[in-house]
Protein backbone atom coordinates (compact mmCIF):
# COMPACT_ATOMS: atom_id res chain seq x y z
CA UNK A 1 0.00 0.00 0.00
CA UNK A 2 3.04 2.50 0.36
CA UNK A 3 4.35 2.15 -2.50
CA UNK A 4 0.99 3.06 -4.52
CA UNK A 5 1.14 6.55 -1.92
CA UNK A 6 4.37 7.16 -2.46
CA UNK A 7 3.30 9.96 -5.53
CA UNK A 8 0.81 11.10 -3.10
CA UNK A 9 3.63 11.70 -0.60
CA UNK A 10 6.06 13.21 -2.85
CA UNK A 11 3.56 15.29 -3.83
CA UNK A 12 2.46 16.55 -0.39
CA UNK A 13 6.30 17.04 0.63
CA UNK A 14 6.46 19.37 -2.56
CA UNK A 15 3.66 21.37 -1.10
CA UNK A 16 5.49 21.86 2.04
CA UNK A 17 8.71 22.41 0.48
CA UNK A 18 6.65 25.37 -1.41
CA UNK A 19 5.25 27.00 1.93
CA UNK A 20 8.23 26.81 3.74
CA UNK A 21 10.34 27.96 1.05
CA UNK A 22 7.84 31.02 0.58
CA UNK A 23 8.69 31.56 4.88
CA UNK A 24 12.29 30.61 5.09
CA UNK A 25 12.89 33.33 2.05
CA UNK A 26 10.11 36.33 3.42
CA UNK A 27 8.04 35.99 0.57
CA UNK A 28 5.06 35.20 3.41
CA UNK A 29 5.36 36.87 6.63
CA UNK A 30 4.46 35.51 10.09
CA UNK A 31 2.27 37.60 12.32
CA UNK A 32 3.78 39.07 15.61
CA UNK A 33 2.43 39.77 18.63
CA UNK A 34 2.61 41.43 21.68
CA UNK A 35 3.04 38.58 24.24
CA UNK A 36 5.72 35.72 23.98
CA UNK A 37 4.98 32.71 21.81
CA UNK A 38 5.68 29.60 22.25
CA UNK A 39 5.20 26.98 20.19
CA UNK A 40 4.91 22.97 20.53
CA UNK A 41 4.35 20.50 17.55
CA UNK A 42 5.91 17.71 16.09
CA UNK A 43 7.25 16.13 12.65
CA UNK A 44 4.81 13.16 12.10
CA UNK A 45 0.94 13.53 12.59
CA UNK A 46 -0.16 12.54 16.35
CA UNK A 47 1.35 10.31 19.05
CA UNK A 48 4.42 12.35 19.93
CA UNK A 49 3.18 13.76 23.10
CA UNK A 50 2.60 17.47 22.21
CA UNK A 51 -0.32 18.44 24.79
CA UNK A 52 1.53 16.39 27.76
CA UNK A 53 4.36 18.45 27.32
CA UNK A 54 2.14 22.04 26.83
CA UNK A 55 0.69 21.02 29.93
CA UNK A 56 4.29 20.73 31.77
CA UNK A 57 5.32 23.81 29.93
CA UNK A 58 1.67 25.72 31.59
CA UNK A 59 2.31 24.40 35.31
CA UNK A 60 5.65 25.29 35.01
CA UNK A 61 4.36 29.12 34.01
CA UNK A 62 1.95 29.26 36.45
CA UNK A 63 3.54 27.86 38.99
CA UNK A 64 6.14 31.04 38.34
CA UNK A 65 2.79 33.31 38.42
CA UNK A 66 2.68 33.81 34.93
CA UNK A 67 -0.07 34.97 33.29
CA UNK A 68 -0.32 32.18 30.39
CA UNK A 69 -2.48 31.85 27.48
CA UNK A 70 -2.57 27.85 26.11
CA UNK A 71 -4.18 28.30 22.08
CA UNK A 72 -5.28 24.49 20.85
CA UNK A 73 -7.37 23.48 17.96
CA UNK A 74 -9.27 21.46 19.56
CA UNK A 75 -9.67 19.03 17.04
CA UNK A 76 -12.77 17.10 15.42
CA UNK A 77 -15.02 19.53 17.42
CA UNK A 78 -18.43 20.44 16.28
CA UNK A 79 -18.48 23.97 16.42
CA UNK A 80 -15.90 26.10 14.82
CA UNK A 81 -16.39 29.38 17.62
CA UNK A 82 -13.16 30.37 19.90
CA UNK A 83 -13.83 29.06 22.92
CA UNK A 84 -12.30 30.23 26.43
CA UNK A 85 -12.05 28.43 29.67
CA UNK A 86 -9.86 29.48 33.42
CA UNK A 87 -7.73 26.84 33.76
CA UNK A 88 -8.89 26.26 36.89
CA UNK A 89 -12.51 25.50 36.00
CA UNK A 90 -13.99 22.31 36.86
CA UNK A 91 -16.36 21.68 34.84
CA UNK A 92 -18.63 20.25 37.43
CA UNK A 93 -21.98 21.26 36.18
CA UNK A 94 -20.62 20.17 32.35
CA UNK A 95 -21.15 23.13 30.98
CA UNK A 96 -17.96 22.11 28.81
CA UNK A 97 -18.07 18.87 26.68
CA UNK A 98 -16.15 17.48 24.28
CA UNK A 99 -17.82 18.06 20.68
CA UNK A 100 -17.37 22.23 21.97
CA UNK A 101 -13.85 21.78 23.32
CA UNK A 102 -12.24 18.75 21.54
CA UNK A 103 -10.97 15.36 23.51
CA UNK A 104 -7.07 16.86 24.46
CA UNK A 105 -8.33 20.68 24.95
CA UNK A 106 -10.61 19.36 27.87
CA UNK A 107 -8.23 16.77 28.94
CA UNK A 108 -5.39 19.55 29.84
CA UNK A 109 -8.28 21.38 31.38
CA UNK A 110 -8.87 18.89 33.50
CA UNK A 111 -5.30 17.83 34.36
CA UNK A 112 -4.52 21.41 35.22
CA UNK A 113 -7.86 22.06 37.11
CA UNK A 114 -6.87 19.29 39.57
CA UNK A 115 -3.58 20.31 40.01
CA UNK A 116 -5.04 23.53 41.09
CA UNK A 117 -3.43 25.38 38.38
CA UNK A 118 -5.44 28.45 38.76
CA UNK A 119 -4.72 31.53 36.78
CA UNK A 120 -4.34 30.99 33.45
CA UNK A 121 -6.69 30.55 30.30
CA UNK A 122 -7.40 27.88 27.68
CA UNK A 123 -8.42 29.11 24.31
CA UNK A 124 -9.37 26.97 21.41
CA UNK A 125 -10.04 28.10 17.87
CA UNK A 126 -9.75 26.25 14.62
CA UNK A 127 -7.57 29.13 13.37
CA UNK A 128 -4.93 29.16 15.80
CA UNK A 129 -3.13 32.53 14.29
CA UNK A 130 -7.15 34.00 14.84
CA UNK A 131 -7.50 32.46 18.62
CA UNK A 132 -3.87 34.07 19.44
CA UNK A 133 -4.46 37.37 18.31
CA UNK A 134 -7.77 37.21 19.86
CA UNK A 135 -6.32 35.99 23.47
CA UNK A 136 -3.26 39.01 22.94
CA UNK A 137 -5.70 41.43 22.12
CA UNK A 138 -8.57 40.31 24.48
CA UNK A 139 -6.50 39.09 27.71
CA UNK A 140 -2.91 40.89 27.68
CA UNK A 141 -1.19 37.24 28.87
CA UNK A 142 2.42 37.41 29.59
CA UNK A 143 3.09 34.47 27.57
CA UNK A 144 1.17 32.32 24.88
CA UNK A 145 1.38 28.43 24.41
CA UNK A 146 0.49 27.35 20.62
CA UNK A 147 -0.33 23.50 20.97
CA UNK A 148 0.77 21.80 17.80
CA UNK A 149 2.53 25.02 15.85
CA UNK A 150 5.21 23.91 14.64
CA UNK A 151 3.44 24.07 10.77
CA UNK A 152 1.45 26.98 11.79
CA UNK A 153 4.14 29.28 10.30
CA UNK A 154 1.66 32.36 9.75
CA UNK A 155 2.19 32.90 13.52
CA UNK A 156 5.61 33.77 14.96
CA UNK A 157 7.00 32.14 17.58
CA UNK A 158 9.90 33.48 20.19
CA UNK A 159 10.78 29.61 21.20
CA UNK A 160 9.96 26.77 18.65
CA UNK A 161 9.54 23.29 20.08
CA UNK A 162 9.56 20.51 18.19
CA UNK A 163 9.08 17.31 19.47
CA UNK A 164 9.94 13.61 17.89
CA UNK A 165 9.98 9.91 19.27
CA UNK A 166 12.85 8.11 18.45
CA UNK A 167 12.67 5.00 15.29
CA UNK A 168 10.42 8.11 13.48
CA UNK A 169 8.60 7.06 10.33
CA UNK A 170 10.11 8.14 7.30
CA UNK A 171 7.71 8.22 4.82
CA UNK A 172 5.48 11.79 4.23
CA UNK A 173 1.31 11.49 4.33
CA UNK A 174 -0.24 9.58 2.93
CA UNK A 175 2.41 6.59 2.66
CA UNK A 176 3.61 7.47 6.33
CA UNK A 177 2.85 9.80 8.94
CA UNK A 178 5.25 12.79 8.45
CA UNK A 179 3.33 16.14 7.90
CA UNK A 180 7.21 17.43 6.10
CA UNK A 181 10.59 15.55 6.40
CA UNK A 182 12.29 14.81 9.05
CA UNK A 183 15.62 16.98 8.55
CA UNK A 184 13.69 20.03 9.19
CA UNK A 185 13.07 19.93 12.99
CA UNK A 186 16.52 21.99 12.30
CA UNK A 187 13.90 24.76 11.84
CA UNK A 188 12.97 24.79 15.58
CA UNK A 189 14.87 26.28 18.07
CA UNK A 190 14.26 23.50 20.62
CA UNK A 191 14.19 19.45 19.88
CA UNK A 192 12.37 17.25 23.06
CA UNK A 193 13.02 13.41 22.41
CA UNK A 194 10.13 11.58 24.01
CA UNK A 195 11.19 7.93 24.90
CA UNK A 196 7.13 7.50 26.12
CA UNK A 197 7.29 3.72 27.93
CA UNK A 198 10.76 2.92 25.83
CA UNK A 199 13.89 2.32 27.62
CA UNK A 200 15.84 2.02 24.75
CA UNK A 201 18.65 5.26 24.46
CA UNK A 202 18.39 7.98 21.84
CA UNK A 203 20.53 9.51 19.48
CA UNK A 204 21.96 12.81 21.52
CA UNK A 205 23.64 14.10 18.03
CA UNK A 206 21.27 15.56 15.76
CA UNK A 207 23.53 18.03 14.84
CA UNK A 208 24.58 19.12 17.72
CA UNK A 209 21.08 20.67 18.67
CA UNK A 210 19.73 21.22 22.00
CA UNK A 211 17.64 18.89 23.02
CA UNK A 212 15.31 17.80 26.09
CA UNK A 213 14.94 13.76 26.88
CA UNK A 214 11.70 13.15 28.62
CA UNK A 215 9.33 10.19 29.24
CA UNK A 216 6.07 8.93 30.59
CA UNK A 217 5.50 8.58 33.94
CA UNK A 218 2.31 6.21 35.15
CA UNK A 219 0.22 7.19 37.85
CA UNK A 220 -1.98 4.46 38.24
CA UNK A 221 -5.70 3.64 36.88
CA UNK A 222 -8.60 5.77 37.68
CA UNK A 223 -12.36 5.05 36.92
CA UNK A 224 -15.54 7.29 37.09
CA UNK A 225 -15.62 10.01 39.55
CA UNK A 226 -11.49 9.33 39.80
CA UNK A 227 -12.02 6.51 41.75
CA UNK A 228 -8.20 4.35 41.98
CA UNK A 229 -8.05 1.14 40.72
CA UNK A 230 -5.11 -1.07 41.84
CA UNK A 231 -2.90 -3.28 39.20
CA UNK A 232 -2.97 -6.02 40.98
CA UNK A 233 -6.77 -5.85 41.11
CA UNK A 234 -6.72 -6.57 37.33
CA UNK A 235 -7.31 -10.35 36.48
CA UNK A 236 -7.16 -9.53 32.76
CA UNK A 237 -8.63 -6.52 30.39
CA UNK A 238 -10.10 -5.94 27.27
CA UNK A 239 -8.05 -2.70 26.02
CA UNK A 240 -9.76 -0.82 23.35
CA UNK A 241 -8.04 3.27 22.60
CA UNK A 242 -8.04 5.75 19.41
CA UNK A 243 -5.04 7.90 19.89
CA UNK A 244 -1.74 8.18 17.43
CA UNK A 245 0.17 5.56 18.42
CA UNK A 246 -1.43 3.04 20.41
CA UNK A 247 1.40 0.65 20.38
CA UNK A 248 2.92 3.04 23.07
CA UNK A 249 -0.20 2.21 25.15
CA UNK A 250 -0.07 -1.60 24.89
CA UNK A 251 3.80 -1.50 25.69
CA UNK A 252 2.80 0.39 29.21
CA UNK A 253 0.43 -2.45 30.31
CA UNK A 254 2.69 -4.93 29.35
CA UNK A 255 5.25 -3.06 31.55
CA UNK A 256 2.62 -3.52 34.40
CA UNK A 257 2.16 -7.27 33.41
CA UNK A 258 -1.38 -6.55 32.60
CA UNK A 259 -3.21 -9.79 30.73
CA UNK A 260 -4.46 -8.25 27.43
CA UNK A 261 -7.23 -10.51 26.28
CA UNK A 262 -8.63 -8.33 23.35
CA UNK A 263 -6.70 -4.69 21.97
CA UNK A 264 -8.93 -2.72 19.62
CA UNK A 265 -7.75 0.22 18.15
CA UNK A 266 -9.79 3.15 16.69
CA UNK A 267 -8.55 6.39 14.27
CA UNK A 268 -7.13 9.00 17.04
CA UNK A 269 -9.33 11.81 17.98
CA UNK A 270 -12.62 8.80 17.34
CA UNK A 271 -16.19 9.28 18.11
CA UNK A 272 -17.41 6.37 18.82
CA UNK A 273 -20.83 4.62 17.17
CA UNK A 274 -23.48 3.16 19.05
CA UNK A 275 -22.46 -0.40 16.99
CA UNK A 276 -18.59 0.28 17.88
CA UNK A 277 -19.82 0.23 22.20
CA UNK A 278 -21.51 -2.48 21.94
CA UNK A 279 -19.31 -4.80 19.97
CA UNK A 280 -16.46 -3.54 22.67
CA UNK A 281 -18.98 -4.40 25.67
CA UNK A 282 -19.79 -7.67 23.72
CA UNK A 283 -15.82 -8.28 23.48
CA UNK A 284 -15.98 -7.91 27.37
CA UNK A 285 -18.32 -10.45 27.68
CA UNK A 286 -17.13 -12.97 25.85
CA UNK A 287 -13.08 -12.85 26.64
CA UNK A 288 -13.91 -13.28 30.04
CA UNK A 289 -12.40 -10.16 30.68
CA UNK A 290 -12.28 -8.66 34.94
CA UNK A 291 -11.76 -4.93 33.63
CA UNK A 292 -12.37 -2.72 30.31
CA UNK A 293 -8.95 -0.44 29.98
CA UNK A 294 -8.55 2.76 27.79
CA UNK A 295 -6.43 5.91 27.23
CA UNK A 296 -7.27 9.09 29.82
CA UNK A 297 -8.18 10.62 26.25
CA UNK A 298 -10.33 8.13 24.99
CA UNK A 299 -11.80 8.41 28.67
CA UNK A 300 -12.56 11.88 28.67
CA UNK A 301 -14.22 11.56 24.91
CA UNK A 302 -16.44 9.11 25.98
CA UNK A 303 -17.43 10.61 29.28
CA UNK A 304 -17.56 14.50 28.26
CA UNK A 305 -19.58 13.63 25.51
CA UNK A 306 -23.24 15.20 25.02
CA UNK A 307 -24.46 11.59 24.59
CA UNK A 308 -23.89 11.44 28.33
CA UNK A 309 -23.95 14.57 29.74
CA UNK A 310 -27.19 15.62 27.95
CA UNK A 311 -29.21 12.04 27.26
CA UNK A 312 -32.23 11.94 29.46
CA UNK A 313 -32.42 7.99 29.00
CA UNK A 314 -29.63 5.10 29.12
CA UNK A 315 -27.52 4.62 26.00
CA UNK A 316 -24.91 3.07 25.18
CA UNK A 317 -21.99 5.65 26.14
CA UNK A 318 -24.26 5.79 29.86
CA UNK A 319 -24.05 1.97 29.89
CA UNK A 320 -20.61 1.67 29.03
CA UNK A 321 -19.63 4.04 31.41
CA UNK A 322 -22.13 3.18 34.11
CA UNK A 323 -22.36 -0.65 34.26
CA UNK A 324 -19.16 -1.74 32.87
CA UNK A 325 -15.79 -2.01 34.79
CA UNK A 326 -14.15 0.52 32.66
CA UNK A 327 -11.15 2.65 33.23
CA UNK A 328 -8.33 4.68 32.10
CA UNK A 329 -4.63 4.59 32.59
CA UNK A 330 -3.38 8.41 33.88
CA UNK A 331 0.14 9.12 32.97
CA UNK A 332 2.55 12.82 33.20
CA UNK A 333 4.99 13.47 30.77
CA UNK A 334 8.73 14.09 33.18
CA UNK A 335 12.08 15.44 31.83
CA UNK A 336 14.55 13.09 32.27
CA UNK A 337 17.80 15.23 31.37
CA UNK A 338 18.96 18.10 29.66
CA UNK A 339 15.57 20.15 31.93
CA UNK A 340 17.92 23.25 31.94
CA UNK A 341 17.88 24.05 28.15
CA UNK A 342 13.98 24.48 28.31
CA UNK A 343 13.84 26.10 31.44
CA UNK A 344 16.47 28.90 30.39
CA UNK A 345 14.85 29.22 27.10
CA UNK A 346 11.31 29.70 28.72
CA UNK A 347 13.21 32.17 31.71
CA UNK A 348 14.83 34.25 28.96
CA UNK A 349 12.15 34.80 27.18
CA UNK A 350 10.54 35.91 30.59
CA UNK A 351 12.95 38.51 31.70
CA UNK A 352 12.78 40.06 27.54
CA UNK A 353 9.27 40.81 28.56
Amino acid sequence: MKIILLPLSLLFRFGVFVRNFLYNTGLLKAKVLEPKIISVGNISAGGTGKTPFVELITEYLIRKNKFVVVVSKGYKREFDDIKVVETGFRNEKHELNTENLGDEALMLLENLSSAGLEGGLLVVGDDKTKAAKFAATKFKPEIIVIDDGFQHRKLFRDLDIVIINPNSDKHMIPAGNLREPLKNFRRADLLVINNKFEKNPVNENRKNMPQVICNYVFEGIRGIDNTVLSVEDIKSATVYCGIGEPDSFKLLLNELNIKIDEFITFPDHHYFTNTELENLMNSFSKNGSSHILTTQKDYVRLKNSELVLKAKSNNTYKNLLFNFPLYFTKIKMQINSNSEYLFKEIDNLLKSE
